[in-house]
């Protein structure tokens, strides 16, 4: 028979019991997941240069051609995106 003693070994603390995920943010990843950009667009790259390439010998170069255009495709959203609501919303008449 297991005590209540030993049944505590056996659960986890309270800080992992806590976390939901998909529901809440990881804990301490919080200023560090914007790097999930990178293998995320060499995943993409990856799969979709698998199909679309002749030879093997294509497939690096075109692998890494692709992600690089993706992550710079994402920092020229975010230059976008941060131009529009820092620089030019706030030039809007507040009525």
């Amino acid at each position: 028979m297991i005590t209540p003693a030993q049944l505590a070994c056996l659960v986890p603390g309270p800080s992992v019991l806590a976390w939901t995920p998909f529901l809440q943010p990881a804990p301490g990843v919080q200023h560090w997941w914007w790097l999930l950009v990178l293998p995320m667009a060499l995943g993409v790259a990856m799969a979709y240069k698998a199909i679309r390439v002749r030879t093997l010998a294509e497939w690096p170069g075109a692998v890494l051609k692709m992600s690089l255009q993706i992550v710079a495709a994402m920092v020229g959203i975010a230059v976008g995106l941060y131009l529009l609501v820092i620089v030019l919303l706030p030039m809007l008449p507040a009525e």
